[in-house]
């Protein structure tokens, strides 16, 4: 699946067309047509190609490729403007021919410009966990292409990390696989700091935010990763949706006083 910059395609196949047809004898007149391009034209139409060959390699497209090599190749000589219309041509119409065999996603515009400012709206998360990146970015990905229960699938891993996160930190011992073994030793080190720590605004915060960091893992392993991990159900969009916006929220909290710890 590519990201292509559509607008970049557009103004190459419009550049491609003018730099043809300005050049054609019946506009310009034979002795036109068999005069040499100039430097500027040159320079010019050399930019076009380099952005020809992005968009050919990002395509796969060898055959444009090819040709695209020959003009650059022939724009390091004298050439005419009637020869390089032609090469021009032929160029876009391998092009075009190429197009026709691609698959292209569009992303849905709502869709877009949540998958866009992906790494913004996750910043925190990342810097603090930074292993997460590659999941965030697939579970964010993967609800904007509409493979919901996929998306799911790695939010469950981004969690994971905070998971580890917080039984590091209540001292729990975290060599269980299993989320419920390690949920229930965190909830049972909160108990002991419960009854250690001093009386105070301190230990009030942090048992606050303990206990509701400790809430919500619960809340993921009941309602999301028991179901997703076992193949039992699969979800819509808005439910991914929720999960993803879920998770954010739970991450960026987290990394408000957690960091990623070393496996």
């Amino acid at each position: 699946m590519f990201n292509c910059y559509v607008p970049a395609i557009v103004s190459l196949a419009s550049q491609l067309t003018l730099e043809q047809v300005i050049r054609n004898d019946d506009l310009v007149g034979e002795r036109a047509a068999s005069s040499n391009l100039n430097q500027e034209e040159i320079e010019r139409i050399s930019g076009w190609m380099n952005i020809a060959t992005k968009v050919s390699d990002e395509f796969e497209m060898g055959p444009a490729h090819a040709r695209i090599k020959i003009i650059s190749k022939k724009l390091k000589n004298k050439i005419s403007h009637r020869e390089i219309s032609t090469e021009i041509r032929v160029l876009r119409e391998t092009m075009d021919e190429g197009y026709k065999s691609q698959l292209i996603y569009r992303y849905p515009d709502q869709k877009k410009t949540i998958f866009k400012n992906w790494a913004v709206d996750w910043a925190d998360t990342v810097s603090k966990f930074p292993s997460t990146k590659k999941d965030v970015y697939c579970a964010v990905d993967l609800w904007a292409l509409g493979h919901n229960t996929a998306s799911v699938f790695h939010l469950m891993r981004v969690l994971e990390y905070g998971l580890r996160a917080m039984a590091n930190d209540v001292n729990a011992n975290f060599e269980y696989e299993n989320w419920q073994n390690i949920i229930e030793k965190i909830e049972s080190n909160i108990k002991i700091e419960t009854k250690q720590l001093p009386k105070g605004s301190a230990r009030s915060e942090r048992l606050k935010f303990l206990s509701e960091a400790a809430k919500e893992l619960v809340y993921f392993k009941d309602g999301w990763r028991n179901f997703v991990s076992h193949n039992r159900v699969e979800y819509s969009e808005e439910q991914a949706f929720i999960a993803l916006n879920h998770v954010r929220y739970f991450m960026t909290t987290l990394a408000s006083k957690l960091t990623e710890i070393s496996e």
